[in-house]
């Protein structure tokens, strides 16, 4: 290439870059809708069709073949605030508003319990561990009902109370479940039911079948069982979602769900329920009408392997602390012959058979584990786990318990001992998460210009005060994403500072505050917050927290 084309080529690319850059430019940093508090899924997905998952081919697929992208990024759903909107995924409530006890005892129930009279069973439940079937009630409405093992009376279907209320206070959609009693007399074998065998053949269930089922059951003196009743979902059910990936025929599923801050902070919300069974074959997609367009609504179901239950045993030792598959243990345990023993069978489980096995002192967040990798859990970073821990934090402590008491336990002492232990739990999550960053939020800025924040982490007493707080004042363009510092830094001790008069002058004001504490050094990283001026008043409409990736 001759010296006048290279000079031409190079000058052309010049171009090109002053253009993308005026390109660039002319783009604005917040948009008149920042912060978008729900998801705009406007596309119509009546076209998605129902799917089935192997929960064996889900095991090799998260075990050994790491799916999904394992990037270090930003979740990407999140808005211009660092939270996560509502969606057909999520609802934000508890940390968003004040949830009053009478919401997190009802949960997700609206609907009331299964009618009273002659229940028809229409089908025996096949996939899973747990016993079970379904039944129409005597108002026509399809229930799923499920039992506890006879080795623990009450454990699996207090363990689904539980989880179900706090898992919809945190924010998910999740079917209603309501503690039923069942009186084997009162039901009434559909002609046409059906059930699947080993092989996954559909074979007529009768009710010799359905004794089978109920003999798995832990049954009452009075010859009734005590139930987990699930209404069925609203909608039409198409079968789980992965927790990596895409589903390719729902238009508005545009967010790797490995990369959905939701499904991340799930990994701390798990941790502290021990969900250890948060996988697939534990979720269910329905498409339900919303104005005049479907959409495809994703839920958490199946709560029976939460807390101390395994569903039909305690749970193992093992849940919670290690995969069902992990090479190290492993090689350990055959290379001493068996004489290297995991720490965590030497834990101790207080004798609650209502309860099964869960404890708070071994139990540490970070160290938790699910059954099996989850590319959304491994994905997780220290602020998405913020995130999710500023909100198991937001539950209080008469919260946790009228949750518990909502399971009816009648062995004495295990209320107690659960509430106590789910307590502790969180207190961990606080411990471990608010104070792996600067755990700063809840930001305002007045009329007249003063700086309003909350320090998490010492509002719930994870940790001490901390010397101070640094504050580089200054403004932002919001056109081309320039911030300009309006002097020194300022200094002080409280979750409050008046801006400078020239900066509120401004459309956009910017501070980014720094947390002076000698036993947190990585508090010095700051968290950058923006503000648009609204008529008289102060909008936030960004938050950034800096030196994460």
């Amino acid at each position: 290439m001759t010296t006048r084309r290279v000079t031409t080529a190079i000058a052309s690319l010049a171009l090109v870059g002053v253009l993308a850059g005026a390109v660039r430019s002319a783009t604005p940093t917040y948009y008149p809708d920042d912060p978008i508090a729900v998801d705009p899924e406007t596309r119509d997905a009546s076209g998605v069709r129902g799917r089935d998952l192997s929960d064996p081919y889900d095991f090799v697929e998260n075990t050994f073949l790491k799916r999904g992208d394992r990037t270090n990024e930003r979740a990407v759903n999140v808005n211009t605030i660092d939270e996560v909107p509502d969606s057909s995924w999520f609802t934000n409530r508890v940390g968003a508003r004040a949830l009053g006890l009478d919401e997190y005892v009802r949960g997700p129930n609206g609907s009331g319990p299964p009618a009273p009279g002659q229940w028809t069973v229409v089908s025996g439940k096949s996939d899973g561990i747990t016993p079970g079937f379904t039944v129409r009630d005597s108002a026509g409405v399809i229930w799923f009902i499920k039992f506890d093992p006879p080795s623990n009376p009450e454990m699996a279907t207090g363990a689904e109370i539980i989880a179900t209320r706090l898992f919809w206070a945190l924010g998910y959609h999740v079917p209603e479940n309501y503690l039923a009693v069942l009186d084997p007399t009162v039901l009434v074998v559909s002609d046409d039911a059906t059930i699947r065998d080993t092989l996954g053949k559909k074979q007529p269930l009768t009710r010799a079948r359905v004794d089978v089922l109920l003999a798995q059951g832990a049954r009452r003196d009075d010859g009734r069982y005590r139930v987990i009743a699930s209404r069925a979902l609203p909608g039409t059910p198409v079968g789980p979602f992965k927790y990596f990936g895409t589903r390719p025929d729902d238009p508005n599923d545009i967010f790797p769900h490995e990369h959905r801050r939701e499904l991340r902070g799930l990994r701390a919300f798990s941790a502290w329920l021990n969900h250890d069974d948060s996988r697939s074959v534990n979720s269910l997609d329905t498409i339900v009408a919303v104005g005049d367009r479907k959409v495809v609504r994703h839920h958490l179901i199946d709560f029976g392997s939460t807390l101390g239950s395994a569903s039909v045993t305690a749970q193992k030792p093992r849940a919670g602390n290690e995969y069902i598959w992990e090479a190290r243990p492993t090689l350990l345990t055959m290379l001493s012959f068996g004489f290297w023993v995991r720490p965590w069978i030497k834990v101790h489980y207080p004798e609650y058979p209502a309860v099964g096995n869960l404890e708070a002192a071994y139990f540490w967040p970070e160290r938790w584990k699910p059954e099996y990798p989850n590319a959304a859990f491994d994905n997780a970073r220290v602020d998405d786990l913020f995130w999710a821990a500023r909100r198991v934090m937001a539950v209080p402590d008469e919260a946790i318990r009228a949750v518990v008491a909502a399971a009816e336990y009648t062995e004495p002492g295990a209320a107690d001992y659960l509430g106590d232990v789910i307590i502790a739990r969180r207190d961990k999550i606080g411990l471990q998460w608010l104070t792996a960053l600067n755990p700063l939020a809840d930001f305002a800025l007045s009329p007249n210009g003063t700086l309003t924040f909350t320090n998490t982490a010492t509002t719930t007493r994870r940790a001490a005060a901390p010397a101070g707080y640094e504050i580089v004042w200054g403004t932002f363009d919001n056109t081309t994403g320039v911030s300009r510092p309006a002097g020194a830094p300022v200094s002080v001790t409280d979750e409050a500072a008046q801006a400078p008069a020239d900066v509120l002058q401004a459309a956009f004001v910017e501070a980014a505050i720094h947390t002076r504490h000698p036993q947190f050094p990585g508090w010095r990283r700051p968290v950058v917050v923006h503000f648009r001026r609204t008529g008289a008043t102060w909008t936030l409409v960004g938050v950034r927290r800096d030196g994460l990736d």
